[in-house]
């Protein structure tokens, strides 16, 4: 038999409260669901963080804003009024969770080679433009993408112009 851990049923615990939250939003806002999925979500967090850290990580005195926007969308929904609930749990949670948003889209870019969510984790946490984001007089230039150019031959206003169509007999 296998044992499985504290930690490992968190995961699962939180991974159901997220498909129950977006599966009651799929429904229309089914109140049901999300009231479930919001209590699935906060009791999975305490198994993978534990009790002491979640309400550590939710009381602090700079976060009882985000903490209190939450905790009462939390409420809203279990009181049947999910879209109220959810606008508010939705604006406590990001404001909560801000911090946590550019270290996530640098991990996703990085991983997944996306240049706009690396340079938005970038440009968030205070790095400065990305190396591959230049400006030249062609527009924004992307690494691995060669610029556009016209050939030297020509004036950017020939470069422009509709071939002439002339018949020769």
């Amino acid at each position: 038999l296998m044992q499985a851990t504290k930690w490992e049923i968190g995961v699962g615990i939180t991974g159901f409260g997220i498909f129950f939250i977006l599966f009651g939003i799929l429904l229309y806002f089914d109140s049901v669901l999300l009231a479930f999925g919001n209590l699935l979500f906060l009791s999975g967090l305490s198994f993978i963080i534990g009790l002491r850290r979640t309400f550590s990580f939710f009381f602090q005195r700079h976060k009882l804003k985000g903490t209190s926007f939450f905790l009462g969308g939390v409420v809203i929904v279990l009181l049947r009024w999910p879209l109220l609930g959810m606008f508010l749990e939705s604006y406590g949670f990001f404001s909560l969770f801000k911090g946590f948003f550019p270290m996530a889209f640098g991990f996703l870019g990085t991983t997944f080679d996306i240049p706009f969510l690396s340079a938005v984790s970038g440009l968030s946490l205070g790095l400065g433009t990305p190396s591959w984001w230049s400006w030249s007089n062609h527009g924004p230039r992307c690494s691995g993408f060669a610029p556009i150019r016209p050939h030297p031959g020509f004036s950017s206003l020939q470069s422009l112009s509709p071939p002439s169509r002339s018949l020769s007999i």
